[in-house]
């Protein structure tokens, strides 16, 4: 079994697909080209929360993602 990344550079397809993968592990670059890993927690129409690696809950404006990917299992 192997694994796929699944990359979305696109805004609208960003704001899209995001909705769904909530409680998902994701990695998210950001438009300062810094990027974060962390779960999903909560998105909503501005914002998401992600809980990073040390386990605490940030919150993001969502127009500042330029890319997220998630791995997927084949």
């Amino acid at each position: 079994m192997g694994t796929r990344q699944l990359r979305i550079s696109d805004p609208a397809q960003i704001r899209k697909k995001i909705q769904g993968l909530a409680g998902k592990k994701i990695n998210i670059v950001w438009t300062d080209n810094t990027s974060s890993v962390g779960v999903l927690l909560k998105v909503n129409e501005n914002q998401i929360t992600l809980q990073n690696t040390r386990l605490k809950s940030v919150v993001y404006p969502l127009n500042t993602i330029v890319e997220l990917y998630i791995d997927t299992l084949d």
